[in-house]
């Protein structure tokens, strides 16, 4: 490929198209997916689609989603892919330990379009970056400035469903303080009828198992407790609690947006228990830097209100050191923070 080629360019010359994801994959990452897939597709690309891990369930719904393929389950038909791939996707990550260094291996950074936004990452590719920290999903931006300039006037139907879905997941139904004006002109363009607007919150907001919310009742009546002083909620969650209810942690993805709605919090913290490690899930509302405190764990980063980090310790040594890094290094900065968003909910001291 001519080094003096446009992204554009390259991406309209370009037969197979090779888009990579971030592990654990969530709306705004397989949305985005889907929706290059669907809007190249259309345009007679062959494009290979991969994540490190498999799509949740709760995405399922998404036309067109079976055509994802998993690292673990297909490994040599994603290298061979890769190997004749003529130009690259990378979307949702911005760091390349966020990868296996296998996967890491496959992408040839001469001929990656990178599109992200979250604030702790590093340009991935050594020609066409789209980094936007302020825009509220990858999805978002995604469309914006890619997608849509290159297809030229309104995208695939499919393609629409799942960038709004990246959206309307990654801003909590569009009500995190990352959306702003354009977020919601942007989702405008996108449901432009004809558009399935009702069934999709059905899928992502409504439909709920009966064993999910028995399993969320057991954890919040037995294992959630505040940080005493704080606004903080803490949630362990022993892998022998899922074993019991035959759950799987999909099952609890809620409940750290569910904990951060209880009155009186500003963070929650959801602690989970993997074989090797203890993966934390961190919201937050107001102005609390979720993404700086991910930091000060082993592994860690995100947004600055929601994020998530690793420590490589058991479940009760991570509960420690978890109460031990706020009370000792937070506390004042919690409480300031917590003020100033009940300082932001008093809408009569506004000029509404």
């Amino acid at each position: 490929m001519e080094g003096t080629l446009t992204w554009q360019e390259a991406l309209h010359a370009a037969h197979r198209v090779f888009c990579l994801s971030h592990p654990k994959p969530d709306g705004d990452a397989i949305g985005s997916l889907l929706g290059i897939y669907h809007t190249l597709t259309a345009r007679g690309k062959s494009v290979t689609l991969v994540l490190p891990d498999p799509v949740p369930t709760y995405l399922q719904f998404l036309p067109g989603w079976q055509h994802i393929q998993i690292w673990s389950e297909s490994s040599e038909a994603i290298q061979q892919a890769a190997q004749e791939a003529d130009i690259f996707f990378c979307v949702d990550f911005g760091r390349w330990d966020r990868i296996a260094p296998a996967l890491k291996a496959l992408i040839d950074p001469e001929r990656l379009i990178w599109v992200d936004h979250h604030a702790d990452s590093e340009l991935l590719s050594r020609r066409w970056n789209f980094w936007r920290v302020e825009a509220a999903a990858t999805a978002e931006l995604l469309y914006t400035e890619v997608l849509h300039p290159w297809y030229g006037h309104s995208l695939p139907l499919p393609a629409r469903i799942a960038l709004y879905t990246g959206m309307v997941t990654d801003t909590g139904g569009f009500r995190f303080r990352s959306v702003t004006p354009h977020t919601l002109r942007t989702a405008a363009e996108l449901i432009t009828p004809p558009f399935p607007l009702e069934a999709i919150h059905h899928y992502i907001f409504q439909r709920k198992k009966l064993s999910a919310l028995r399993l969320q009742t057991y954890l919040i009546q037995h294992h959630l407790r505040q940080i005493e002083g704080l606004p903080v909620m803490l949630l362990p969650v022993p892998a022998s609690v899922l074993e019991t209810f035959g759950a799987t942690w999909e099952d609890i993805e809620t409940l750290p947006n569910q904990i951060l709605a209880l009155e009186g919090v500003l963070l929650s913290v959801v602690l989970k228990e993997y074989p090797d490690s203890i993966r934390i899930s961190l919201r937050s509302v107001g102005e609390f830097p979720c993404h700086e405190l991910a930091q000060r764990f082993d592994v860690g980063g995100g947004h600055r209100n929601a994020a998530g980090a690793t420590l490589y310790r058991s479940l009760d040594e991570a509960v420690t050191f978890t109460e031990t890094l706020l009370k000792t290094d937070y506390a004042h900065s919690l409480l300031e923070h917590y003020r100033a968003f009940l300082a932001t909910l008093e809408l009569q001291e506004h000029q509404l």
